[in-house]
């Protein structure tokens, strides 16, 4: 068996899913439309890589694929490493920068908290109130990772598209002393 740069790019991509509980911990295989088949059906070929199914509540489960559990010794061996320090110590980082982020920008991720916090809106902040803002200001936040865009469905959910705030922006609200 023979690994190129492609096939360890792969598996730590793969890896990197391996805690996601969402996907149980398996890559979609509709995140794989950046690699060539052939190197993932070499993968499963050689027993690195298995196949599984993504069980969701709509019923479409979605294929995906984990590292095999006794293949991950032998890439150790073969000295791939799947740690990612680096990045685990930028992940646990408690101050962050917020010379990218103007005043407009924090005065958006204040209403996006306090409007997640209203009962009525379910957890979130409504796309529909949130379309009064600048769209450059709302388009920057969700691109650079500090909002998410959700869309929610059910009987008795009145607003079905709305606005997160991701982690990073949790702790940049609790520096500023907008946020518990």
């Amino acid at each position: 068996m023979i690994l190129t740069e492609k096939h360890i790019q792969i598996l730590k991509d793969i890896n990197r899913f391996a805690g996601i509980k969402r996907y149980h911990g398996l890559l979609p295989r509709k995140e794989c439309f950046l690699y060539d088949d052939t190197h993932l059906d070499y993968l499963l070929e050689h027993g690195i890589v298995e196949e599984g199914a993504i069980y969701t509540r709509c019923g479409s489960n979605p294929t995906g694929y984990r590292i095999a559990e006794n293949a991950k010794e032998e890439l150790k061996k073969l000295g791939v490493d799947f740690s990612d320090d680096d990045w685990d110590r930028v992940k646990e980082e408690e101050d962050i920068a917020q010379d990218q982020l103007e005043k407009e920008h924090i005065d958006a991720l204040v209403d996006v908290y306090h409007f997640a916090k209203i009962s009525r809106f379910g957890g979130m902040a409504p796309k529909e109130i949130m379309d009064d803002y600048d769209k450059t200001v709302i388009e920057y936040l969700y691109d650079a990772g500090y909002i998410f865009q959700i869309k929610v469905k059910g009987k008795s959910v009145k607003y079905e598209k709305g606005y997160v705030l991701s982690d990073k922006s949790m702790r940049i609200l609790k520096q500023l002393g907008y946020a518990l």
